[in-house]
């Protein structure tokens, strides 16, 4: 095989192949790349991990003989990467590869052929639906933040679920603390339910994110692998033996008190309060919402600080005190982005909910951490962090003493009261 390559076009395939390139497999065959040079000079790159596949097309290669090739992918992607000229021409024997760039040559070793693992083919398996690439991206982008790691039992807690129905398609994921739903138009072929694994998916997602509205991206299953078909390029993922929770059971609509605030001014805030949060073991923050007021969030770790912010959102409902996972929360607020978000909580031990405002295509869900006495301010740090507020507001069941307010602030027995903080 001779190829003769552009290295900025043909470098753009090739990093999308070798992000595939099983580096951590036990299998030599599974750590290249594999090349498929034929008479038209169609050049086709494939790689896999053994759980998720690519099968691409690689732009700036003119083949002057036609071979297949396994070309190590973590030494010839580095050479390519690091040579000044673009003007490239590559050789491999049954045994021996050689590149070369003007002065700069290079010989490595090859990979038999008939090593590498085979990649699934998308011939007979079902059309499922059709959606726009970006659009795409951003379903399973949300859908899948709140995935935990692959290794957790059960297998479906580092999954994705992606259901199609009614020309909807659905992301869904879940650690079995909280919950993230996105949904999506698309073109539904058939109503079906992909279980993959979460990691897999975001890769995919950050290579489909950018490409252009109008590339769409084709959805195929044949029950135990699912395709996604792009113009020039072909994931395959294998789907996960597991069965995805009922989740539709457990979201309700009880609302107690709703928070309105962009979610970037918010993250920020809270990206501020983990520098203390982050380290204890826990993670937890408290939070209190005094409807018509203020919103203070603090953190604490009793053996280096205390952190506090306080924002004045459009709080509805009763005043509320409660705990959460900071990364928990600020991964819902990742997923919205800089828009509106409408938090609807359901008391300090029910669901609370982050959406769009406006909009029901997003949902997180997450359940609220138990706040212990060393999460909660002492009358020293209260002391440091209070101030008198310009306009403070006032009810007639909010009318209690000093005295009062400083205990319940205290105490997080009394976090469900409604007393203002």
């Amino acid at each position: 095989m001779k190829l003769e390559l552009e290295r900025q076009d043909f470098l753009k395939a090739w990093q999308t192949a070798e992000k595939l390139a099983g580096t951590k497999s036990a299998k030599d065959s599974a750590k290249g790349v594999l090349i498929t040079a034929s008479d038209d000079s169609t050049v086709i790159l494939e790689a896999t991990d053994l759980n998720t596949s690519i099968r691409c097309k690689a732009k700036g290669a003119n083949v002057i003989e036609p071979g297949i090739a396994v070309i190590p992918a973590a030494i010839f992607g580095a050479s390519i990467r690091k040579l000044d000229t673009d003007d490239l021409v590559l050789e491999v024997n049954s045994e021996r590869g050689f590149l070369n760039a003007g002065r700069n040559k290079m010989r490595f070793a090859v990979i038999s052929p008939e090593q590498f693992p085979s990649i699934p083919e998308s011939s007979g398996a079902d059309t499922v639906c059709e959606i726009s690439a970006p659009l795409l991206a951003k379903t399973i982008t949300e859908g899948s933040s709140a995935a935990s790691q692959p290794q957790d039992f059960p297998k479906y807690l580092g999954t994705c679920l992606l259901r199609t129905s009614e020309m909807t398609l659905t992301a869904v994921s879940t650690d079995g603390k909280r919950l993230s739903l996105s949904r999506a138009m698309c073109n539904a072929l058939k109503d079906e339910d992909l279980l993959l694994p979460a990691p897999a998916l975001k890769d995919f997602a950050k290579n489909a994110a950018s490409l252009s509205a109008e590339e769409n991206v084709k959805i195929l299953s044949d029950g135990s692998t699912a395709w996604f078909a792009l113009e020039d390029a072909e994931y395959s993922i294998r789907s996960v033996d597991s069965a995805f929770p009922k989740f539709e059971r457990i979201l309700n609509d009880e609302r107690r008190t709703i928070l309105r605030i962009k979610a970037g001014e918010l993250l920020k805030a809270l990206e501020r309060i983990d520098i203390i949060a982050s380290t204890t073991t826990a993670h937890i923050m408290a939070m209190a919402l005094n409807p018509g007021g203020e919103m203070r969030i603090t953190a604490r770790a009793p053996e280096l600080g205390t952190a506090s912010e306080t924002l004045q959102p459009e709080i509805e409902g009763g005043y509320l005190q409660l705990g959460f996972n900071v990364s928990y929360f600020m991964d819902g607020l990742k997923a919205l982005g800089n828009e509106q978000a409408l938090i609807e909580f359901s008391g300090d031990e029910g669901q609370t909910r982050m959406k769009r405002g406006g909009s029901d295509d997003f949902l997180y869900m997450l359940m609220p951490a138990r706040l212990s006495q060393q999460d909660v301010m002492t009358d020293e740090e209260s002391a440091d962090f209070s101030r008198v507020p310009d306009d403070p507001v006032s009810a007639p069941e909010q009318e209690a003493s000093q005295e009062q307010e400083q205990e319940q602030q205290d105490s997080p027995e009394d976090s469900g009261s409604d007393t203002p903080f």
